[in-house]
Parts: structure tokens; sequence; C-alpha cells
């Protein structure tokens, strides 16, 4: 829209000016050296434009001939300017080979050049923080602008990383209620919500994170598994979890009886001391296709021994299915679950077999073993 207006108001403006100068052309004389150059004003302009791109292709033509080097005009930028780029490029190969402390500096140097001041701040505060100095970080961030939405994400993302989620709560409540369409400060609220531990107001803000498009349809599809169970088995601790609150009614019967959300009510179950429902409401919604997004929440399931059902689902999949890596892992976990060490790593060596990345987990799950 604003290209089309902008083509109508340069029509209308030669539209304007064509006629004044087809009737009123202008005239120059040139006189140097006693040659004199007689023209209208359109015509020396159109000569000197035609005179222009004659001189530029036949240094570009050079230039491709004779292999000649660009023409830099960086001799016109102030001292302060020149200084300002070396420092940027230096922070960066200092980012690269993550000397930090190095980097820091060199960004903060570099904004004696006006070009990028907002990225060489934020690089600057990521590489305080990744220096080990957090204190300087938000610093740092705090001295980007606060009135940019972008400024905001960085010092929130920055007290995430310094494990400090109920100062990124506070610090983001008012401007996720000023600018909540932003979608990365959205994906920020929630996440620290979930990690300081307010999982009523979490689930609260579901509803809201749909509305505002805060997540694609497969982002929310994974990040469920990390929120629900979470936040249903916190609040089950803390005796707070009802079907019937506000905060779970408000949600859409779609998110009520996702997997997600019936990984976190076995959850409930368990963390009140319900293991054999909790292991039946798993296994009634379970299915074959959705074992690997929800994986990482079931393995946090407190069952004990009340497993066998799950282990024999599990083997019964293997029959039609003996290469599913994420099916040994779960039989790798039954078999935790009942103090079964020694078939435990057995199933786990299978599922690393099959799916290389899972031996994170199983390293995790060796440690805990020992």
């Amino acid at each position: 829209m604003i290209r089309l207006i902008f083509a109508m108001v340069l029509l209308g403006l030669a539209m304007l000016v064509g006629p004044i100068l087809s009737n009123h052309p202008g005239y120059v004389m040139l006189v140097v050296g006693g040659i004199t150059v007689e023209a209208t004003l359109v015509g020396m302009l159109l000569a000197l434009a035609l005179f222009s791109l004659t001189l530029w292709l036949v240094w570009w033509l050079f230039q491709r001939l004779f292999h000649l080097p660009k023409i830099s005009f960086g001799f016109l930028r102030s001292r302060s300017e020149r200084r300002g780029r070396r420092a940027f490029k230096e922070g960066l190969f200092a980012y690269a080979r993550h000397d930090f402390v190095a980097a820091h500096q060199a960004f903060q140097q570099a904004r004696a050049d006006d070009d990028w001041l907002q990225m060489k701040g934020v690089l600057a505060a990521y590489s305080a923080q990744l220096a080990g100095q957090p204190m300087l970080a938000n610093q740092t961030a705090a001295a980007l602008d606060q009135d940019d939405p972008d400024s905001w994400v960085v010092a929130a993302d920055l007290l995430l990383k310094q494990q400090n989620p109920a100062a990124a709560v506070q610090y983001l409540q008012d401007k996720v209620e000023r600018f909540g369409r932003h979608k990365v400060l959205g994906q920020l609220w929630l996440t620290a919500l979930r990690d300081a531990g307010q999982y009523q107001r979490l689930l609260e803000q579901v509803p809201l994170a749909h509305k505002q498009q805060w997540f694609s349809k497969a982002e929310w599809q994974q990040l469920r598994y990390q929120l629900y169970p979470a936040a249903l088995a916190g609040l089950a601790q803390q005796g707070l979890f009802d079907e019937q609150a506000p905060y779970w009614q408000s949600l859409s019967g779609r998110e009520r009886k996702s997997l997600a959300a019936n990984v976190g009510r076995a959850a409930v179950l368990a963390v009140q001391g319900q293991p054999d429902q909790a292991e039946k409401l798993l296994l009634d919604n379970l299915s074959l296709q959705e074992l690997p997004q929800a994986w990482v929440a079931i393995r946090q399931l407190p069952l004990g021994r009340s497993v066998l059902q799950l282990r024999k689902q599990a083997q019964h999949w293997l029959r039609d299915h003996g290469n599913h890596a994420h099916l040994y892992a779960l039989l790798a976990y039954c078999a935790d679950q009942e103090g079964e060490a020694q078939q435990a790593q057995q199933a786990w060596q299978k599922a690393t077999q099959y799916l290389p990345v899972l031996s994170q987990q199983a390293l995790v799950h060796a440690g805990g073993v020992n």
C-alpha cells in the first residue's frame, strides 16, 4: 500500500512538473577556456546522467578485466568511527573464539560508531554474562533503549540464565501487559512463570498465549509437555490443584484432553499417593505416535512399582516396532521405577543404539544409579 501511494505521488509530480519543464525548459550556458556549451536544463541533466553512467560502466569493466581493488571512502569517516568499526570487528572475533571478556570490552568500544548501536549493546551484555559477570551484563542490558521490546527480551533472558526467574517475572509483568503481541517476550514470560514456580498464574496465561500467537502450532505441541506436567505436579505438591478451578476450566477442551495435560493429571495422582490410578490414566491416553514428545515428561512421573501395565504395553508395541528407541527408553524407565538397575541399563543401551541422541539421558540415568 505504501509503495502504491509513493508511486502515485511520483506520477502526480511528473504530471505537474513535466508540462512546466516542456514549456519552460530553462537555459544553461557554460564557458570554459573559450569553449561555450549551451543547452536546456533538462538536456544538461540528461547529459550529466549519461556521462556518469558511462564512467561507471568503464570503471566496472576495468575492475573486471584488471581485478582492481574497490574504492574505499573510509578516509571520510572520523577517527572515532573508524576506531568503533575496528573494535566491532575485533569483538566479533573475540566472541567467536569464546574470549568473552575481550568481546565485552570491544563491543563497548565499538559504540563510538553510531551504526548498529543496539546490536553492539546486546552483544556486550551477553559477552559479560558468558564471561561470568552477571552484574555487568545486567548493567549493560539496562543501558539499552528501554522503549524497545527487544531490550526487554535481553534483560529478561539474562535474568533467566542467571537462575533468577522470580526477578524475571517481576521485570516482565507490566511489559507483557503493555506489549503482549511480542512473540519472544511472551515465550520468556511463560518460561519465567514456570521456573519461578508460579504454576497457577502460568495456566492462567495459556489462553493469552493462544490469543497473541506466541507459539506456532508445532512449537506449542512440544512446549505443553514442558508446561502442563510441571505446573500440575507443582500445584499438587502445594495442595492447590483443582480441576474445577477457573485457571483449569478456562483452558479449551482440546488442551485439557491433550496427552500433555493427562500426563500432568497422572503426576497429580502420583503426588497424591495414587500411582495405580496414575498409571491407568496414562495408559488410557498414551499413543505410540506421541511417545517421543511425551517421553521427557513421562520419565518424571513418580510411579514407583506401579508400572507393570505400562511395561506390558511397551513390550506389546515392540513386537511390531522393534527398532523404536523411545520404547526401549520407556522400558528403562519402568525397570528403574521397579529398582531393576541392570535391566534398565540394558534397555538404555538398546535405546541409544537406535537413537544416539538419547545417550545424554542415559548418562544422567547412570549417574543417578551410581
